[in-house]
């Protein structure tokens, strides 16, 4: 089977890439300069020139630090538009969506897929993703499918601006862990997802979205605790708003009906996991970005934009 995966030089692409390599499929993973999604042409020339099976489309124009860049929403949808027009009819396209489409404002805990478009997304990035989840829902082509993420984890991250890796990374370099408010996500773990993706690769299903989520949700203090059990190193946790704070989770009946015997990793052993992977590359942990702590300044903006004026 020849798969095609967008987005190869990402955290998701490049763990995709590596899973989805063996003798079952090859695997074509372009970067930008063989590539450039967002030109027509180019996309045209390409799926011309190389018999795609299935498209898994990781790719998505990244954050610039903890923000995105003004034409996100215009980007993103040319890339899926132009891969949709493109591709043969009869090639899968598998999409990767986002909890965010079912807007930040009306997040409530184990969302189910039926909730998407009850309510629409206002930043550029989210209403992106929310407008190709839209459109494949709407759509009578069954070779469309979104794969919808929440929370996700695991090697390749980028550690200055993800929690759990930013969490391992101050504790490895003996830092304080400071947490704006608690609370609770659905992580998955990038192994369980790229089997995940595998099997819709591999299979017909019945719908055309799903909630890609581990059954058990985590908050982040318990995470924090986690890898201070790991450690030989107890990193003090400040919280500095008291409470939990709003959910971030998805219901996730409809895609364990699919995977029926699917076991999703615990927590603690994939958090030891990727542990070890960033304490055989300590070297390569940007000390002097975990101190200035951008990712906790983005927490504060989303919280005082978001969430302390939920409707």
């Amino acid at each position: 089977m020849n798969i095609l995966i967008t987005g190869a030089g990402g955290f998701v692409g490049k763990n995709l890439v590596e899973s989805f390599t063996n003798d079952l499929f090859h695997v074509y993973s372009p970067d930008l300069e063989e590539l450039d999604l967002t030109d027509s042409q180019a996309v045209q020339e390409y799926l011309k020139h190389h018999p795609i099976d299935v498209i898994v489309h990781s790719a998505t124009t990244l954050r610039q630090g903890t923000e995105y860049c003004a034409d996100v929403c215009e980007k993103n949808l040319r890339m899926f538009f132009n891969l949709l027009k493109h591709k043969k009819t009869q090639t899968k396209l598998i999409n990767f969506g986002s909890g965010s489409e079912y807007s930040r404002l009306y997040w409530h805990e184990k969302m189910q897929e039926t909730f998407f478009d009850t309510h629409i997304p206002d930043d550029s990035h989210s209403f992106s993703k929310y407008l190709i989840s839209k459109y494949i829902e709407n759509s009578a082509d069954t070779s469309l499918i979104t794969l919808r993420i929440f929370g996700i984890f695991g090697k390749y991250e980028d550690h200055r601006y993800k929690f759990i890796s930013n969490a391992i990374a101050k504790n490895l370099l003996h830092m304080p862990i400071t947490i704006n408010k608690n609370v609770s996500y659905d992580y998955i773990y990038i192994n369980d997802f790229c089997e995940i993706v595998k099997f819709f690769a591999q299979n017909k299903t019945k719908y055309s979205s799903y909630n890609v989520t581990p059954t058990k949700s985590i908050d982040l203090i318990t995470i924090v605790n986690i890898i201070n059990k790991i450690s030989d190193y107890q990193s003090p946790i400040h919280v500095l708003n008291e409470g939990l704070g709003v959910h971030y989770s998805g219901n996730n009946e409809r895609l364990c009906a699919e995977l029926p015997h699917f076991k999703f990793s615990e927590y603690k052993n994939s958090i030891l996991d990727l542990y070890n992977h960033y304490k055989a590359n300590i070297d390569l942990l940007d000390k002097t970005a975990l101190q200035k702590d951008a990712y906790l300044e983005y927490a504060k903006k989303l919280k005082n934009n978001y969430f302390d004026h939920k409707a």
